[in-house]
């Protein structure tokens, strides 16, 4: 009976240790933290997009704004954010021109002089919806990303989308 018992004791310890194997390690989900913040990341080349997305006035969805931050990896070259692709139905206000210096941190749409500003003449900038953007850069990257649309309240609500002049 005793070794009956000790049998099932070992059983139960090894197949104890086994379950919870699954969970320790390096590589482990659990010890694995993925980006923090509310937007979407991308990595092309030596360039870094974190936090990406895009904020619409809640009293005019005809307008937004793009937030993130960009981070330029290189060594020596210095890069420029030159052009964003839209979706057909949306609309990019003024010129896109905004330098990421070799091993700098560029924010855009916050603590920061560069805005990136969209118009959609439908309204169609409706919070909790996705819009499709595509970052051209002056190396030849391009960082295609599909970015929720939030309303600027709560989180963003010290969120400034600047108003289109005419030209």
């Amino acid at each position: 009976m005793a070794r009956k018992s000790i049998a099932i004791a070992v059983f139960l310890s090894a197949g104890a240790l086994l379950l919870s194997g699954c969970a320790t390690g390096f590589d482990a989900a659990t010890s694995n933290q993925g980006n923090s913040g509310n937007g979407r990341s991308a990595d092309v080349g030596a360039i870094q997009i974190r936090n990406a997305t895009v904020v619409v006035d809640s009293a005019d969805t005809s307008r937004a704004t793009v937030l993130m931050t960009v981070i330029n990896t290189d060594d020596a070259t210095d890069d420029v954010l030159n052009d964003i692709a839209v979706e057909e139905s949306f609309g990019l206000v003024g010129e896109v021109n905004i330098p990421i210096p070799n091993k700098e941190v560029v924010n855009v749409g916050f603590e920061s002089e560069y805005r990136i500003v969209l118009t959609s003449i439908n309204g169609g900038l409706e919070p909790g919806t996705f819009v499709n953007l595509s970052f051209q850069f002056t190396s030849g990257q391009s960082a295609p990303m599909s970015l929720l649309i939030n309303e600027n309240s709560g989180f963003y609500s010290d969120i400034e989308i600047p108003v289109p002049t005419a030209p």
